[in-house]
């Protein structure tokens, strides 16, 4: 026998479903409606919803204006607020940093596929001062002064400077002489000029690097300093990237007054000109200069410089940067980093817009190859050259010092120009 349950309808009948009047007076305040003492089933369900749903909304809107988000960093986790805005290693460390070698400062690890890497610990945390106190080894302490540099960073609102002058130094191919010379030569600048200077080895980016060949890769380490600078100093307008094989001659002289003044540069700009030599693609004629946001020199025969280049501070300059740094660019076999750099301009018309190509002799003068004697250089009716280093220019690039051998040598002789101005 099959039982059925109890239930005081009786058969054939319908059931009507009553809403009480509370139900019914939040229906009508809530949604306009007004709900009638017999509703069916459905429509009750619709209506609990669609009110449930409004409140979710609400609540989930309010939630949202309280989230809270991890703070960002930048290549380590782990950072160390700086006091001044002059950030450089400690350049007598060189010797100790020498003789332990790339291999003896970082950990290496061997893929899958076998080939063997150094590897950066983004974790990585910072020796604080108790544990550099009780430290004895004074190799170990060198190492990890080394490691913990790249988590400087200068955050302060004051005094915040409005530009940062970047350059990467060497402890494996410059001799101790040259280094000093060199950061010396960008602290004294900043100090006059009231600057920020961020100075790190070249070494602290090999495992970033894709081959980790400084011969080969050396160049693509530029974008990797520059997006670190933009986060040690996210207060910073523009970031100046400067060669170690280039000194600023000029103190007296501000980047503004030399070329981020929009006169200045207006004047400078390199308009209607091929991007890169035997292009078809030109520089645009309408170039507007508030738009600036990178400036490239370019040599007199139509190849970009990136000895020294500026990129703001927003947006723009780190989209540019980041481009430079991805892994499909860095692997791809350019002929040059500056060929790299052209290609991105040529087919990316809206960041050519943003991109100010101009003088070279304004960023990176050359040194003349051929000088004038002592008697052409006397002579008073003898006009400035508009394409090699003459005094009173910002910067002396002395690029390609290094396959001749001189770099050393050179870097002095123009060193002692600038202590005796």
């Amino acid at each position: 026998m099959a039982l059925r349950p109890k239930s005081k309808l009786k058969s054939g009948s319908k059931k009507k479903w009553s809403i009480s009047p509370r139900v019914n007076n939040i229906f009508t305040k809530e949604f306009g409606l007004t709900v009638g003492k017999s509703v069916k089933p459905l429509g009750i369900l619709a209506g609990i919803t669609i009110f449930l749903y409004l409140c979710s909304s609400i609540f989930s809107y309010r939630n949202a204006s309280r989230k809270q988000y991890l703070p960002e960093h930048g290549y380590y986790m782990n950072e160390m607020p700086a006091k001044s805005s002059l950030i450089f290693p400690p350049i007598e460390h060189m010797p100790v940093l020498r003789e332990l070698g790339i291999g003896g400062l970082y950990n290496t690890r061997t893929d899958l596929e076998g080939n063997k890497g150094y590897v950066l610990k983004p974790e990585d945390k910072p020796l604080t001062d108790e544990e550099k106190k009780k430290t004895t080894d004074q190799v170990l302490l060198v190492k990890k002064s080394f490691l913990d540099h790249g988590k400087w960073v200068y955050k302060k609102e004051t005094p915040s400077p409005e530009i940062v002058i970047v350059t990467l130094i060497d402890f494996e191919l410059s001799e101790l002489e040259t280094v000093f010379n060199v950061v010396q030569n960008r602290v004294d600048y900043a100090q006059k000029q009231k600057y920020a200077v961020y100075i790190r080895w070249i070494q602290e980016f090999v495992p970033m690097l894709q081959r980790q060949n400084l011969r080969t890769d050396y160049e693509y380490a530029k974008p990797l300093i520059m997006r670190a600078a933009m986060h040690a100093f996210p207060k910073a307008k523009y970031l100046f990237f400067l060669d170690h094989e280039s000194l600023i001659m000029n103190l007296d002289i501000s980047l503004q007054q030399n070329l981020l003044d929009p006169k200045t540069l207006e004047i400078a700009l390199l308009k209607n000109t091929p991007v890169v030599a035997e292009s078809n693609i030109r520089t645009y004629n309408h170039f507007q200069v508030k738009n600036t946001k990178m400036i490239i020199p370019q040599s007199p025969q139509g190849f970009l410089d990136m000895s020294a280049f500026v990129v703001s501070n927003d947006l723009y300059g780190k989209a540019f940067l980041e481009f430079l740094m991805d892994k499909l660019y860095t692997t791809y076999d350019w002929e040059s980093f500056s060929a790299g750099v052209g290609h991105l301009l040529q087919w990316h018309p809206h960041i050519l817009g943003k991109t100010a190509l101009v003088h070279q002799k304004l960023l990176a003068a050359p040194v003349n190859p051929n000088p004038p004697s002592e008697e052409e250089g006397n002579n008073s009716d003898k006009e400035l050259d508009p394409y090699y280093y003459t005094e009173g220019d910002l910067v002396v690039s002395l690029k390609g010092c290094r396959l001749k051998g001189t770099c050393t040598q050179d870097l002095r002789t123009f060193y002692e120009k600038v202590r005796i101005h």
